[in-house]
């Protein structure tokens, strides 16, 4: 099942709900079957660090929620809230079964196989999808990334890219293939995350496998040609606002927009006649956030940060966000805002900890992948939705529950 799901991951975001489901009936089956039979193949696993941590923080995570259902008004948001955050408990079960179990290691290996299969299948689909309708608009953005968000493709590509070699076909055309399409995306916070985790990867093949390097690198250059070609003024607009201080003379209700200063203009039909993008609707929300999180320091509970973000945009006039209904677009503001400084803290110590204990043992793609996903989460919500906890937490269980590092790293 571990494979299947791999596969799925990229395929479309419900599929992995579906494997997740079935794995779990399996599990059960299996479970039971084992005490009828005392099978003997059952046995206390010797669990990495690694594993231990990230298992018992998310299984924690998910704990922390459910308290937070306690001081919970809206009460229906906060039950589906648990629906979809499920997979932070159940995730490091269904993975401390699969190693409890008496199965060779071969599964890993070929789940990351699967998981690079999954990416090319995908990418083929999107392509051919593009050139049979004739419509170029298809191989950019949201229209590349299909089911998928963006940000959240983009890290699945770079994952797939960390996970791949060059001694074999598969891995040499998921770098190259991989780069091309992260660029295509148009995610800028996936141009960043890619150029850098892709050059710090660059570095540390660079010792051991001169060939790796050069794949890498040629990834990069069609990251970055990808990024050109499907920019669409997205760069843009990011630009605009780093220097907007400079340039106009910003509204002190620091929501996000770029609005001058003008005397006897009502500040929503002002707002409504400037036109807001992404990284200004990141900023409204981020705003909103930093509000809440001060005002509430044990969060608003786990089903109220929609409506209370909601609240605040309406009387900031952060008309891009509340008609987006925004979330906080954060993995730290979101745990700020949901569950508070206590939760927020520890998430950081976590992500912390989890990547200097990577480094020690020698486990540096766990550690770039890690580094990874907390760029990637500081400006989305990585964990907000199932194709977000599923992949991310799938593979951080799978890299982590390897023992030993693999043989590519130790000779690099």
């Amino acid at each position: 099942m571990p494979i299947i799901t791999a596969f799925l991951i990229p395929i479309h975001p419900r599929f992995s709900s579906l494997t997740l489901a079935f794995w779990t009936v399996i599990a059960v089956v299996y479970f039971f079957n084992s005490l009828i039979t005392q099978n003997q193949s059952l046995r206390i696993p010797r669990l990495s660090f690694l594993f231990k941590l990230i298992g018992g923080v998310s299984t924690l995570y998910f704990a922390a929620m459910c308290i937070g259902m306690f001081w919970t008004e809206e009460r229906t948001e906060g039950w589906f809230t648990l629906e979809v955050k499920f997979s932070f408990l159940l995730l490091p079960i269904l993975f401390l079964q699969l190693i409890s179990a008496s199965f060779d290691s071969l599964w890993k290996q070929r789940t990351k196989r699967a998981f690079q299969c999954g990416l090319l299948t995908y990418l083929g689909w999107r392509f051919f999808e593009a050139l049979w309708a004739g419509d170029w608009s298809l191989l950019r953005y949201d229209g590349f990334a299909g089911p998928f968000h963006p940000s959240y493709m983009a890290l699945y590509l770079l994952t797939g890219i960390l996970l791949s070699s060059v001694r074999d076909a598969l891995g040499k055309a998921v770098i190259v293939i991989g780069g091309l399409a992260i660029g295509l995306l148009a995610s800028k916070a996936g141009w960043g995350v890619g150029i850098l985790i892709l050059g710090v990867e660059s570095m540390r093949r660079l010792k051991g496998r001169q060939k790796d390097v050069r794949w890498l690198l040629a990834s990069v250059v069609l990251l970055v040609s990808g990024a050109w070609w499907a920019d669409g003024g997205r760069m843009q607009e990011f630009q605009s606002y780093v220097g907007q201080e400079s340039s106009t003379d910003v509204s002190g209700n620091a929501s996000g927009e770029l609005i001058k200063t003008v005397d006897s203009v009502d500040p929503l039909e002002e707002h409504a006649s400037v036109k807001t993008g992404s990284t200004g609707g990141r900023m409204q929300a981020w705003n909103a956030a930093v509000q809440v999180i001060h005002t509430h320091p044990f969060g608003v509970g786990t089903g109220d940060v929609s409506a209370t973000l909601a609240e605040i945009y309406e009387q900031e006039g952060s008309l891009y966000a509340m008609n987006k209904n925004m979330n906080p677009h954060s993995i730290w503001m979101q745990v700020g805002v949901r569950l508070g400084w206590l939760a927020l803290l520890s998430m950081i110590t976590f992500f912390l900890v989890f990547a200097w204990k990577a480094i020690q043992s020698g486990a540096y793609k766990i550690a770039l992948l890690t580094l990874a996903v907390a760029m990637n989460g500081t400006v989305e919500s990585l964990f907000e939705l199932q194709q977000g906890v599923v992949a991310f937490l799938f593979f951080g269980l799978l890299l982590s529950s390897e023992r030993k590092v693999d043989e590519e790293d130790q000779n690099l």
